[in-house]
This record gives structure tokens, C-alpha cells and sequence, in this order.
């Protein structure tokens, strides 16, 4: 089925000046014949929130449809190796602070003596490298203490950047190896991805406009600026970025028919406003002589993007048409 819609008005309706717009002269317009090419809309970008911890899955705060924030925790791993490694080195740091602190209080004493002269120099040289060396122990105990600590936080699995949940792998208790995937996300930038047959790459443009026709969603019908088209072929598809004015709402993979372009044509069009529907027979109030009858006309679907109809028969160029109710001059 070839969808319509218009092109050009540029010699289209002429309204007339009279009547306060209540009539207007019916001309031919130049429309575009469109043929609807199937595609799938994607996500601009895709990312998948992974595990850097070998663990068992304690927390998983996400479901599939989701929207996540940048930085939101999505997951948490538990390592039960980690806590046991931390604590022993809380117990090291802790026997080394109060050997420094012993060590340091001898060392004073001795200070004195040496001073005195009831000190031998070599031993006190001896004790003082000793606390250099306890001392040195020491923060090298904290430094590996923060280290694992900072491993356990690697556990917290947040979101990179805000985006919709769209399948998550895992469930609490789940064992995880590092690098394991737990939850693909997509990405909500604005964009959508569109996938189409190579054979209809003419008809895109960077910075060009299409139409967006979604069968899903009652054939909706949406303006899209191309944004970017990928230098490389996909399963044989082109793979194109585009912006969807007001935004799409669209599931990822949803099926969408872009209208494509296959040639111009001229065609009596009338704005939707003058027809009225009667037993499922449309009437048009033409001007015959000083009256205006109504007169049956037959209409293409309607190209819901502009309000108007497309008339097959009914209608020729140069008739005047009114609007519903207008009184007869």
C-alpha cells in the first residue's frame, strides 16, 4: 500500500479572500507517492553493566524496562574472601601502631641516657632503625588494608550513563565470575537507531527528513531528522541515527515503517475540514452557479500528517468549495 503525503503546496489551495476564508478554489498540488520500507528502531548506543568481583550476587536493584540514572547502584557483589583479608590487616595495623608507640617511648628514655652518657650509641642507632622499620611496616599495612577495601567497593555495579534496563542475566544469589555481564542497558539520549535494507540507502540524508510510520502503535506517524549515517553495513542493513521530534517512546527492536520517497505527482488535495460523512458517503458543499450544493466525492486515505485528503473524483480544478454550514449568498 503507497501511503501520501505533501510535498509541495507552492500552486496548491488558493483561499479565497472573500467570506472571511469560508470558501476556498480547489487547484492541484505536486505530492510525493511514499512506499513504506520496513526497519527496526534501536538504541543509539548500547552498554552492558559487568562484574569486576569474583562473588555471589547479595543485591540486584534493576528489572527489565527500567530507567537507571548515571552512577545509580544497579548490583552488588559480595566476595566473602575480602572481609576475613580486612580484618587480619586491621589487627596487623593495629599490633604495629602500638609497637611504634613502645618503640618510640624506649627510644625517648634512651635519648636521655645517651645524652648522659650511660648509653651505648651503636645500640641506640640500632633501636632507632628498628622504629623506621616498624614505622615503614606500618603504612605499608594501612596502604594494603585501603586496597582491599576499595576491591569490596568494586562490588557496587553502577549504571554508566542513564539509560533503560533491557535485560538483566542474573538473579540475587547468582555466583559471578569477573567480567561477567549482569544486565545489557539502552542508552536515552534522544536518538533512536534505525536499520534498513541497503537497497534504500539513496533516500537517505544526513540532515534530510523522513517519515516514521509505527504499526504497533495505531500507524502513528512521525517526522525524523537524520542525524548520522554509519559508513558501514550491517547483516546487510543501513544503519542510520536519527532525532524524532517529540521524542519516541518505542521499544528496542520495534518494527517501524520509514516512508520512502518513490516520485512526485499532481493531485486535488482538500483539507479535511470541509468534508462531512454522511452513511459512510463524504459530501462537499461545491459552488454551483449562486448556491452551494452538496455534491458526493471519493477520497484516498487520508495523509493524517497534514489533515487533508487526497480526491480522486468529485472534484476539478477551478471548483469553490465552502466549509459546513455556510449559508448560500
Amino acid at each position: 500500500m503507497i501511503a501520501r503525503l505533501i510535498s509541495s503546496l507552492a500552486v496548491g489551495l488558493v483561499v479565497s479572500a472573500t467570506a472571511l476564508a469560508q470558501t476556498l478554489t480547489i487547484q492541484e498540488a505536486i505530492i510525493t507517492d511514499y512506499r513504506p520500507v520496513v526497519g527496526r528502531i534501536e538504541a543509539s548506543d548500547t552498554t552492558m553493566a559487568r562484574s569486576r568481583l569474583q562473588g555471589v550476587v547479595t543485591q540486584l536493584s534493576i528489572d527489565e524496562g527500567q530507567v537507571v540514572k548515571a552512577g545509580e547502584v544497579v548490583a552488588f557483589i559480595a566476595d566473602d574472601t575480602i572481609a576475613p583479608q580486612i580484618n587480619a590487616l586491621k589487627s596487623r595495623v593495629d599490633g604495629l601502631t602500638a609497637q611504634v608507640t613502645q618503640q618510640e617511648e624506649d627510644l625517648a628514655r634512651a635519648s636521655k641516657l645517651l645524652a648522659d652518657g650511660f648509653y651505648p650509641k651503636a645500640r641506640f642507632e640500632q633501636e632507632k632503625a628498628a622504629l623506621d622499620i616498624a614505622k615503614t611496616n606500618r603504612v605499608s599495612a594501612e596502604e594494603e588494608r585501603r586496597s582491599l577495601i576499595a576491591r569490596r567497593a568494586e562490588g557496587y555495579v553502577r549504571a554508566p550513563v542513564d539509560s533503560r534496563v533491557t535485560e538483566v542475566l542474573v538473579v540475587e544469589g547468582s555466583v559471578v565470575s569477573p567480567g561477567q555481564v549482569l544486565a545489557n542497558l539502552a542508552t536515552l539520549d534522544g536518538l533512536v537507531r534505525l536499520s534498513l535494507p541497503e537497497r534504500h540507502l539513496s533516500f537517505l540524508v544526513e540532515g534530510g527528513e523522513v517519515s516514521l510510520r509505527l504499526p504497533a502503535r495505531e500507524n502513528d506517524v512521525r517526522t525524523a531528522r537524520i542525524e548520522k549515517i554509519y559508513p558501514a553495513l550491517r547483516d546487510g542493513a543501513v544503519v542510520a541515527d536519527a532525532v524524532v521530534e517529540g521524542g519516541l517512546n518505542a521499544l528496542v527492536g520495534e518494527r517501524a515503517d520509514v516512508l520512502a520517497p518513490v516520485g512526485d505527482r499532481r493531485a486535488i488535495i482538500l483539507p479535511q475540514e470541509y468534508v462531512t460523512t454522511r452513511y459512510g458517503v463524504d459530501f462537499v458543499r461545491v459552488k454551483v452557479g449562486e448556491r452551494f450544493v452538496e455534491a458526493p466525492v471519493v477520497l484516498a486515505e487520508p495523509l493524517v500528517s497534514n489533515g487533508v485528503f487526497e480526491v480522486l473524483s468529485g472534484l476539478r480544478p477551478g471548483d469553490v468549495v465552502a466549509l459546513p454550514g455556510t449559508e448560500n449568498s
